[in-house]
């Protein structure tokens, strides 16, 4: 554990949970968020409250950044109330995928300024945030990570440190994450395929844990998020587009080779032109289904119907 003051900036969906695992590890954490309930439930946790990231960045020497946009990380970072014009800061740590661009301005932001900087994306979602077993990919100079280090270890089963350059890390994020959306899309069409050919849901899922099709789709968010109904497990689908997009950013500016990316990111785009751009990722499974079921919708219409009358 840090015996430094540490700051969290934005407590959403991926942050408050980050909150409240350093809360527990005994981290002297201050919060600073728009939103009044979830700065209530982390104060509850036993979180100070600042009022602005510069007031933040005036009371703490690590600062964690957790943001719902490229904008909004970037304000917070470089804006007029923004850390970057804070007396005690020491080492700005970016959690957020922001694709590699973003990244080496706030880093230059702030190193001009003499704060350090720390690209950290995270992957493991809020469940991992809460029980301090995400997998953080980091980079930035060694000098700055080894500060940030005993924080960034409440929160992970697994620190990679990838490099002395800030944006590196933001790479191998967007990669595991087209990774996994090409694993999910996949498990998504042909579970919509096998119900349409009359096979049970649950027990194609299980056909395909027991053989080489198993990933994270089959073995945690379909039995979560699919068999369930419920169809929520974490991110909106706009967050995937967005991630989808930076990926053929970083494909293009290292002159790589992409074949599924451009795909998924079509799909992404057509499901959100479909209405499904805000509504949990996990509703591409319906999206997929609708297709399928042109005649008889089934489950996707049932939601849609559902939607309609609430």
């Amino acid at each position: 554990m840090t015996e430094l003051k540490v700051g969290m900036i934005g407590i959403g969906n991926i942050g408050l949970p980050m909150a409240l695992c350093m809360l527990e590890h005994g981290v002297d954490l201050t919060v600073c968020d728009r939103n009044p309930e979830a700065v209530a439930k982390a104060q509850a946790g036993g979180a100070s409250v600042a009022r602005t990231p510069k007031e933040l960045a005036d009371r703490c020497a690590v600062i964690l950044a957790s943001m719902p946009s490229l904008q909004a990380s970037q304000e917070v970072a470089l804006g007029e109330t923004g850390v970057i014009h804070g007396t005690a800061v020491r080492v700005y740590i970016e959690t957020s995928t922001l694709g590699s661009v973003v990244i080496q301005k706030i880093a230059e932001g702030m190193q001009a300024n003499g704060v350090g900087m720390i690209d950290a994306p995270v992957s493991g979602g809020p469940s991992g945030a809460r029980a301090g077993t995400l997998a953080i990919m980091a980079s930035g100079a060694k000098t700055d990570f080894e500060l940030a280090k005993p924080v960034l270890d409440t929160l992970a089963s697994n620190l990679f440190y990838l490099g002395a350059k800030p944006g590196i890390s933001q790479v191998a994020k967007v990669i595991n994450n087209h990774i996994s959306a090409a694993a999910r899309l996949a498990t998504f069409e042909g579970l919509a395929m096998g119900v349409k050919a009359g096979l049970d849901l649950k027990v194609l899922n299980d056909v395909l844990n027991a053989g080489t099709a198993r990933n994270h789709t089959t073995t945690h968010k379909v039995p979560a998020a699919i068999l369930t109904g419920t169809f929520k497990l974490n991110n909106s689908l706009n967050v995937g587009l967005k991630d989808e997009a930076l990926l053929l950013e970083e494909a293009e500016h290292y002159d790589a080779a992409m074949w599924t990316g451009p795909r998924i990111l079509e799909f992404y785009r057509e499901a959100a032109a479909a209405g499904y751009r805000d509504e949990d990722s996990m509703k591409a499974f319906l999206y997929i289904q609708s297709q399928s079921f042109e005649d008889s919708p089934g489950m996707a219409q049932e939601w849609a119907d559902a939607k309609a009358s609430e």
